[in-house]
């Protein structure tokens, strides 16, 4: 990269002044010699129809340098319903259908039914029998009964008895690619509201939307603008302001001079072609209707045509992927086809899970073995239940070849907790080794219907993140940027991260956590 390198991994060796990224430099390059986590590439925003950008913003509040005080509300999560009020489900599908450059009687109703009939079996391609969706048969449930009368009901008809409301905003620039490749996550939650016995139960979709970066030649450093923004945020006191700021932010683009909007087609993922791959960016879900079982599932987009000259003959849909960070727990119980060759990538990551913060932790399995569909409500998923005693036994050997004090039980925790239904319920409250508990989500969310955050979140995701966030404004407050000490002197630090596919947060790229 020929970009400046950042200073803030140095400072993350600092354990006194940033103790939760005290170990990320270390963890990065005891990993150096492992497989690399497979980095999607970066959406091409300017392929994507033009966007209303009428809406008036009022001037950034730029925090000075050093930044400090960052408030996690609203920097870092926005539950405000002044600000919400501007995020409605139909906006946001509309916004999507606007930008994909598809026939445009495609509407937000046909998109949103024809997306929860994917949790139910049918003759043509898409759903969830299609042989492309499992193909390695990790056990996929289908159908999923419950779920596939989400498909039934229309949540954008006034009176319908269902919609589905927002309920917050995430940020996540801690998400960005150290490579720059894009500038983190942005997040909207939404809720089911049911009013018809027709749908009991709860159902949350969060769009984790990328932002492009407009000059990925000048790798993360292009995206300090973005950091600044959400940092500013804490200086702006009107709710109303905020609200025009996050509602240009999202849907206008020019919040960020030169930046675009985060609701586009692209940022969850647009794959052009029926072969073709799929950019970054998602769409998760967890549902729980009928109070049944929670399971989550993942998204992205894909835009086909009879004839690509001609955006009359296109469509859009939200297609079946694997769940990343999620590998099936089969290929640990040992009696998988596929099982030995899992076992000796993640044996050879292990350097990954024996961080001594919650935030150095992460897996990179290569997405063959990912499952496309993690179940929070039964434990299953707790790999340290099901491992082969074979298993077990390789982790042990190269927890003593890497000098490490954890065991086998330990390690096999922390891989649970970077998989959805480990993050969202089974690794609540679980002791990991090391002085480190895994903390508590809001049974299977992290954030409800009435706004609630875990203590997940409160006491360990957001104090994390806003020290990326701080550390990495401040890694560039030097007075005189033009000078390279001032910017980094260990570009070994920022070079492993990119090679281990890991994000200035220290997680792996495209991972759910």
């Amino acid at each position: 990269m020929n970009a400046p390198l950042p200073t803030f991994l140095r400072l993350a060796r600092q354990p006194r002044r940033w103790p939760l990224l005290a170990s990320l430099s270390t963890v990065v390059l005891m990993t150096t010699g492992c497989d690399p986590f497979p980095v999607e590439p970066p959406p091409d925003a300017q392929t994507d129809a033009p966007i209303d950008t009428t809406i008036d913003v009022p001037d950034a509040q730029v925090g000075a340098c050093p930044a400090v005080g960052t408030t996690h509300s609203p920097s870092l999560v926005v539950t405000d319903p002044e600000v919400l009020a501007r995020f409605s489900f139909s906006r946001v599908m509309t916004q999507i259908l606007a930008s994909a450059d598809i026939n445009p009687a495609q509407s937000p109703r046909v998109t949103y039914q024809t997306w929860m009939h994917t949790f139910d079996r049918s003759p043509g391609s898409g759903d969830c029998d299609d042989p492309t969706i499992d193909p390695e048969h990790f056990g996929l449930a289908c159908p999923r009964l419950p779920e596939t009368r989400l498909g039934q009901v229309d949540p954008f008809l006034p009176g319908s008895g269902v919609e589905f409301v927002p309920l917050g905003l995430f940020n996540r620039f801690d998400l960005a690619p150290a490579d720059g490749s894009n500038c983190g996550e942005y997040r909207i939650v939404f809720g089911l509201d049911s009013r018809t016995p027709l749908l009991r139960g709860r159902a949350l979709m969060i769009f984790e939307g990328i932002l492009a970066n407009p000059t990925p030649e000048r790798g993360i450093d292009a995206c300090l603008p973005v950091a600044s923004f959400w940092q500013g945020l804490s200086n702006d006191f009107s709710p109303t302001s905020v609200a025009t700021k996050l509602e240009a932010f999202y849907f206008a683009g020019g919040a960020v001079p030169g930046f675009p909007p985060v609701v586009t087609a692209h940022s969850y993922g647009l794959a052009r072609g029926a072969t073709a791959a799929h950019g970054a960016g998602q769409v998760r879900t967890n549902f729980f209707i009928d109070s049944v079982e929670w399971q989550l599932r993942e998204f992205k987009l894909r835009r086909t045509c009879t004839d690509p000259s001609t955006a009359s003959t296109c469509r859009l849909v939200f297609e079946h992927v694997t769940v990343k960070a999620n590998p099936a727990e089969e290929l640990f119980a040992g009696g998988h086809p596929r099982s030995a060759s899992f076992v000796s990538q993640f044996v050879a990551q292990l350097p990954r899970l024996v961080g001594q913060n919650l935030a150095s932790l992460s897996i990179a399995p290569a997405d063959g073995f990912n499952e496309f569909e993690s179940v929070s409500s039964v434990p299953t998923v707790d790999y340290d239940q099901i491992v082969d005693p074979s298993v077990r036994f390789s982790i042990q050997q190269k927890l003593q070849s890497i000098g490490s004090f954890l065991s086998t039980t330990h390690v096999l925790r922390r891989a649970t907790t970077q998989t959805c239904a480990g993050c969202h319920q089974q690794s609540n409250n679980v002791p990991l080794g090391g002085g480190l508990v895994w903390p508590a989500s809001l049974e299977f969310t992290h954030i409800d219907e009435n706004h609630r955050l875990s203590p997940a979140l409160t006491t360990a995701f957001l104090p994390h993140r806003r020290q990326v966030l701080e550390n990495f404004i401040n890694a560039r407050c030097a007075a005189d940027l033009t000078r390279a000490a001032d910017r980094a002197l260990d570009a070994r630090d920022i070079e492993a991260l990119i090679a281990n596919g890991q994000t200035i947060g220290g997680s792996a790229v495209g991972a759910a956590n």
